[in-house]
């Protein structure tokens, strides 16, 4: 418990200094007032006395809490407790001990000449106890130490009949200095109780609960009462306060119990962009054409052309520089289509790539194989990104071992390598590490010997679709991860996924992982089992048809996934007919499939099925890293693979609302478009690939691992979040929901809670209506 400092403040609330100080001289001489110190556990004064009662003072003011002086006199007399009642002043007076009347030969005397000593015990009282008359035992608790206790309380020995007659005329003064205390103090969430307590929530509209604890209410209040932003910094104020990532809890959630820190992260997915260009009539070729020479002659850097005068003298300079160093350094293989435009950041970058290789030692060749191109080009149409050979292993691996050289000496590429982080070849034979920090968002492996980079965060995603339709035609779009020889063509969270699949087989004790089916096998075997008649299903697969493991019509869901799910976000595993045997059958062989089905989803994937393949005699268990149709979604979670599509009319809408293509869906990999009118379209594709980050707008809330909160803590965590979401920025609790949520006292985890957590917590604050107020209903008990 925390020392009481000394205070050196007048102790007036009593009044009983002013009623002495107004006696009359004559009156006054009758006085006698001592003040007596609490040593050593008691209140020792030495005689004689003339009609003394001794007084015990209280040193500090109180709140929401209690005082108890249990005294006890010669003989261990045990006498009536002194109770300083909540928010009682400094200075209050109350009496502990009025002494005998003394005699003289069995008469009374004036006098007593006895010394006097009254042990005493000073108890502090929190609430809710406090508030009850006089503190049963229970709640009394440890008695204070002998210098906090000496702090809070001191004694006054009061002689003369006059003196008495002072005190008991300024009591009531007393009283009512504590109730105006209170009532003062009540206007406050922190201070308030009981009844007052049940006001304020009126006000605010959060109700108590029926028999909820003042702690409980207030701390449902507080979040409702304080002024908060809704800043990342005010957010982890609110759900942790001060102290480092190790310290217990601080924040509004320790009210209720929490003592795990939360995590708040913003670092976001990325996101992989992707445009092209489609012509719609005649008139959309003719605007190609148009568009290009525009390009070419105004917002790309021709780089075998001195840059334009027109631009500002620094500008101008820093372009000329960056054409010479990819002039005189980079290789351009001769022939059509010509590699000479670039936009300006790229090209910046990539001169900034080369001067980093030459100051790192490095004089091999750069070859820049493929730039701005006319002919449709997803990757390269609008001269945002080109194509490099790649630079070996000799190449990496000696620039590597010349960076902690060039770092250790000055200037800009000096300041370049230091952020330089080397990684073996066997891990990056791209050269991430070294062509990244120069500027280039996009490093993309196109097959063994070339790689495509660029300024904007592309990564390989292309547009797969026509580049001319005629008006009215309608076409099926889709976005493709470009063909990468580090993943087989596979989309790279696929490829991830089929990677962590092989190891999570063998640490379940599932046996070796099939050998998946991927890529165009798989799209050729697809479209045969789309195209066939429906089958009879063999009687060891309807045991899994009833789990909803295996479609029912597997010729139909296959249809359907070639309509929607791109084919590189999805793998194959197969299980023949025997292999099924051999796992079993009936109850058996369900538990087993459904082994194998959680651990592809505990791999990455998001969505898995079963499809019976007819002609292979065998069962092909789908994955997906999105979302497959007619399958639920992952509770909690969006597809790790996901698309958003864009269109505009290039250079600018003719009419509002009216572009040459329409969208007819605009999420998933595969859409469809129809060509509206005449005119050249540029279509966008924004691709997510999820890795446990956040997405753009988004914060995620997440608790570190074996933290579990129970249902009022959950409640109070996502009303406080609610209380702090920002405008326009949404809080993802998927974590907590999935991880760290309880319910009931049997220790068993709650399932995964709904998407749409309103349906799982109670909301404190609710819209005030006007009609009359009924008042609160459901009080605590009474002390």
């Amino acid at each position: 418990m925390t020392a009481f400092a000394p205070d050196r403040r007048p102790l007036s609330t009593s009044g009983l200094e002013t009623a002495l100080a107004a006696l009359p001289p004559v009156y006054a001489a009758g006085v006698r007032r001592r003040t007596v110190p609490l040593s050593q556990g008691a209140f020792t004064v030495s005689g004689p006395f003339r009609e003394p009662v001794l007084l015990v003072r209280l040193r500090r003011p109180l709140a929401d809490q209690a005082v108890v002086v249990r005294c006890a006199g010669d003989g261990e007399r045990k006498l009536p407790p002194v109770v300083y009642a909540p928010f009682s002043g400094a200075g209050t007076l109350l009496p502990a001990f009025l002494p005998p009347p003394p005699t003289v030969d069995g008469g009374p005397a004036e006098e007593s000449g006895d010394t006097l000593m009254i042990t005493a015990r000073v108890h502090v009282v929190p609430a809710p106890g406090c508030h009850t008359p006089v503190p049963p035992d229970e709640v009394l608790g440890p008695a204070l130490a002998e210098d906090e206790a000496g702090a809070l309380v001191e004694g006054v020995l009061l002689e003369g009949l006059l003196a008495r007659l002072a005190y008991l005329a300024t009591m009531e003064k007393q009283r009512i200095i504590r109730q105006a205390r209170e009532i003062s103090a009540c206007r406050h969430v922190d201070l308030a109780f009981s009844s007052a307590l049940d006001s304020l929530g009126r006000d605010l509209g959060v109700r108590r609960l029926p028999d909820e604890e003042d702690a409980r209410y207030r701390a449902r209040l507080t979040m409702f009462t304080s002024w908060r932003l809704p800043t990342p910094a005010g957010l982890d104020q609110t759900l942790n306060g001060p102290g480092p990532d190790g310290a217990p809890n601080a924040g509004l959630p320790s009210r209720f119990g929490v003592s795990a820190r939360f995590r708040l992260l913003e670092r976001q997915n990325p996101l992989a962009l992707a445009a092209r260009l489609v012509d719609v009539g005649t008139e959309g070729a003719a605007r190609r054409a148009r568009f290009h020479a525009v390009l070419r002659s105004l917002y790309l850097l021709d780089l075998d052309r001195p840059v334009p005068p027109l631009l500002p003298a620094k500008r101008h300079q820093e372009l000329e520089d960056v054409r010479q160093v990819l002039t005189s350094q980079v290789s351009r293989p001769a022939g059509p289509p010509p590699v000479r435009h670039l936009a300006p950041s790229l090209a910046i970058a990539l001169a900034r790539l080369v001067r980093l290789m030459r100051a790192l030692g490095d004089t091999g060749t750069v070859t820049l194989r493929r730039a701005h191109v006319e002919e449709p080009d997803p990757l390269h149409e609008l001269g945002l990104g080109s194509t490099l050979d790649q630079f070996g292993r000799p190449r990496l691996t000696a620039m590597a071992e010349a960076v902690p050289r060039l770092s250790a000496g000055t200037g800009d590429m000096a300041d370049l390598a230091r952020t330089l982080v080397p990684r073996p070849f066997a891990d990056d034979p791209v050269g991430r590490w070294l062509v990244e920090p120069c500027g280039l968002r996009t490093v993309h492996p196109l097959t063994s010997s070339t790689f495509f980079v660029s300024g904007l965060p592309m990564s390989g995603l292309t547009i797969d679709g026509p580049a001319t339709m005629a008006r009215g035609e309608t076409a099926v779009v889709q976005a493709r991860h470009s063909a990468d020889a580090s993943t087989g063509g596979l989309h790279v969270l696929a490829s991830e996924a089929v990677r962590l699949a092989e190891d999570r087989f063998v640490a379940k004790g599932l046996g070796a992982a099939p050998s998946p089916l991927t890529g165009n096998a798989l799209d050729t075997l697809l479209q045969s089992m789309a195209g066939r008649e429906p089958t009879p299903l063999p009687a060891q697969v309807t045991p899994l048809v009833a789990a909803d493991l295996v479609a029912a019509a597997g010729e139909a869901f296959t249809k359907d996934v070639r309509a929607v799910v791109v084919i590189d976000q999805l793998v194959a595993y197969p299980f023949t007919s025997a292999q099924l045997t051999a796992l079993g059958s009936g109850d058996t062989l369900r538990t087993a499939v459904a082994a194998r089905v959680e651990a592809l989803l505990e791999s990455g994937f998001y969505s898995v099925h079963g499809v019976w393949d007819a002609d292979g005699n065998r069962l092909l268990l789908l994955a997906s890293v999105g979302l497959l149709p007619g399958r639920p979604p992952k509770p909690g979670e969006r597809p790790p693979a996901e698309f958003q599509w864009f269109t505009t009319e290039v250079p600018q809408p003719s009419a509002p609302g009216s572009l040459p293509l329409a969208l007819v869906n605009s999420t998933g990999g595969r859409i469809n478009v129809d060509a509206a009118r005449e005119g050249l379209a540029l279509m966008v594709c924004l691709g997510h690939t999820r890795r446990g980050l956040a997405d753009p707008y988004e914060v995620r809330v997440e608790l570190p691992e074996g933290a579990v909160l129970d249902r009022d803590q959950f409640g109070y965590v996502m009303n406080v979040l609610e209380s702090l979401c920002p405008v326009g920025i949404e809080v993802n609790t998927a974590e907590l929901r999935r991880s760290h949520v309880r319910f009931g006292d049997d220790g068993v985890d709650q399932p995964f809670l709904a998407r749409d957590a309103s349906r799982t917590y109670h909301r404190y604050r609710r819209r005030r209506t006007v009609d009359a107020d009924p008042g609160n209903a459901t009080k605590p008990p009474s002390p």
